[in-house]
């Protein structure tokens, strides 16, 4: 039996684990809940090649989509001409080689303002060329009646400059090679390949790194519709595989610890969303936006 000294002593010694065991519970559901600005060990080298690749397939930031939308255009009673929104500045001059029948244009476009949240300058070189159904060119979609069956477009280069939220992107080389088929249908098949160059500064609350990556992207059965990039990033789907090479360098030296990453990238395009698998971890992107959800 106990004495009263040792039994005050275990109900002292009882309390106190109970009262630390609380403790430590009140803390843990504190840090939990916390609105702290997101630590190191919260942002990750995946993470930002996301971030970057998002924005590599975005429409209104100049990426991938938005070049599929000017395939698209071609397909239009109009064809790539000066667009009505007062938000796009377009400028265009096309040339023809009646020998090879091929098109040549060189196109400008704006969006947004310098000093907003969200801009862009977008300036391509494309070519691009009809074929008819026995695959021989023609000089427009439509010639006699004869609708164009195919379309062969290449982006021959490209500059520009471009921000969201937390990205802002200084492009240096850009180039494509694509195949488009059923143009003479109400829903177009694109397959081909995509490589880009850019150094992208990501920004957070703690943080500011830029990836000065390369991305070469297979476009694998694109689908789009014909004659409109109305809601383009709505209507698009298909699978995009690829490779990411970055070089990082953080502004300071806190960050994660790699400093050259080579990803392999697998995208679901669909419902207005770039879904990016990256090394088995899942991030979804918004199509129009080019950013991260």
């Amino acid at each position: 039996m106990l004495s009263k000294s040792n039994y005050e002593k275990s109900a002292m010694l009882f309390l106190m684990a109970i009262s630390l065991s609380a403790f430590l519970t009140l803390s843990s559901c504190t840090k939990e809940n916390t609105l702290e600005p997101a630590t190191t060990s919260q942002i990750s080298a995946n993470a930002d090649a996301a971030e970057s690749i998002a924005s590599t397939v975005g429409e209104e930031n100049g990426g991938l989509t938005d070049q599929m939308g000017d395939l698209f255009d071609l397909t239009s009673p109009t064809g790539l001409s000066k667009s009505e929104d007062a938000s796009y500045l377009d400028k265009k001059e096309a040339t023809y080689d009646s020998v090879t029948g091929i098109w040549t244009v060189v196109l400008e476009r704006e969006r947004g303002q310098v000093n907003g949240m969200n801009y862009a300058f977008i300036k391509r070189t494309y070519t691009f060329q009809f074929l008819n159904k026995n695959g021989q060119p023609q000089k427009f979609y439509v010639v006699n009646g004869d609708t164009a069956n195919t379309i062969k477009f290449n982006i021959v280069e490209g500059e520009g400059r471009h921000k969201t939220k937390r990205l802002s992107q200084e492009l240096k080389t850009l180039e494509g090679s694509f195949v488009a088929t059923g143009t003479n249908t109400d829903m177009i098949t694109v397959n081909g390949t995509y490589k880009r160059a850019a150094a992208d500064t990501i920004t957070t609350m703690r943080f500011t790194r830029t990836h000065d990556h390369q991305t070469e992207l297979s476009i694998i059965n694109l689908k789009g519709p014909r004659g409109s990039r109305r809601n383009l990033s709505q209507k698009v789907s298909g699978t995009i595989t690829g490779t990411y090479h970055a070089v990082i360098t953080f502004d300071g030296i806190k960050g994660y610890s790699e400093r050259t990453i080579d990803k392999t990238i697998n995208i679901v395009i669909g419902e207005g969303e770039s879904q990016i698998n990256i090394a088995g971890q899942k991030y979804l992107g918004d199509l129009a936006s080019g950013e991260m959800k």
